[in-house]
């Protein structure tokens, strides 16, 4: 049976947290199924007009968008991933503030495993989007994602410029350098900052990975999706074996949610 907005029941711990009271409201199976669906447009009279129009009509197909129930699973996964992460970091409460005083501990002691005071509650969660090339799994991923909105303003009872999602591409050659360039880049981009100048400019690596993670709270980060992730299998080093910790270190220290896309090569 479909709810409407106003009949979805709001659950105690998702209550009174406007980070999670900004995204859209719960749905089922069947609701994602027909938000994620995008049908090609069609009228029969197309059916008489030359070849080399209906070409064109033709190229409408590739627009088209009809969810399976693997892509149906990938949007729960991922809403459970959005609202969960924002679980630990209510914002009215104290543990958005303790996330944030630990970055700055961290970022002046220039370490991302700096000993903090503030305890914090970490509800992160992480998976894996892994297939072969080819069979859609970036469609998948931004057509589910662009379910939501990616920046929501907030004025009251506090300004900001939440983030609710992030996508990025794995640097081909495991480079955490790039990758916190990429990050401070996309944002940049989004919401008009000027972050890499201020974090990524004649400043080493060790200042950079502070500096990303304390950002990614700042603007209430709901989730972290690098892609093409066997880029660092592929040419194994030590840069992948760092950033593959560091996207660890996000989730277990940092409660960042991550989802990490990438073909078979990267099962190990």
């Amino acid at each position: 049976k479909m709810m409407s907005d106003s009949t979805v029941p709001t659950l105690p711990e998702y209550a009174g947290n406007p980070f999670i009271a900004m995204l859209p409201p719960l749905r089922s199976q069947k609701d994602f199924l027909q938000a994620l669906k995008k049908a090609p447009v069609f009228d029969e009279k197309e059916r008489s007009y030359p070849a080399f129009i209906r070409k064109h009509c033709i190229a409408r197909l590739s627009n088209a968008f009809l969810p399976q129930a693997r892509q149906v699973d990938l949007a729960e996964r991922v809403d459970l991933l959005l609202r969960q992460g924002y679980v630990g970091r209510n914002p009215l409460k104290h543990d958005y503030l303790n996330h944030l005083h630990n970055g700055i501990e961290r970022i002046e002691a220039g370490s991302l495993d700096a000993p903090t005071v503030s305890p914090v509650q970490n509800t992160a969660r992480s998976f894996a989007l892994l297939g072969c090339p080819g069979v859609g799994k970036t469609l998948a991923m931004n057509c589910v994602l662009g379910l939501y909105p990616q920046v929501i303003n907030h004025a009251h009872p506090f300004r900001l410029k939440q983030i609710v999602w992030l996508r990025l591409e794995a640097p081909a050659l495991g480079s955490l350098k790039q990758l916190c360039i990429d990050f401070f880049d996309a944002i940049d981009r989004l919401i008009g900052t000027d972050y890499v100048k201020r974090y990524a400019t004649h400043v080493g690596v060790e200042q950079m990975l502070p500096s990303m993670a304390q950002i990614a709270h700042i603007h209430a980060l709901g989730a972290l999706v690098i892609d093409e992730i066997q880029h660092l299998l592929a040419n194994r080093s030590k840069n992948s074996d760092e950033m593959l910790n560091f996207f660890v270190t996000l989730v277990n220290i940092y409660s960042l949610p991550i989802v990490m896309v990438g073909t078979p090569k990267a099962i190990q």
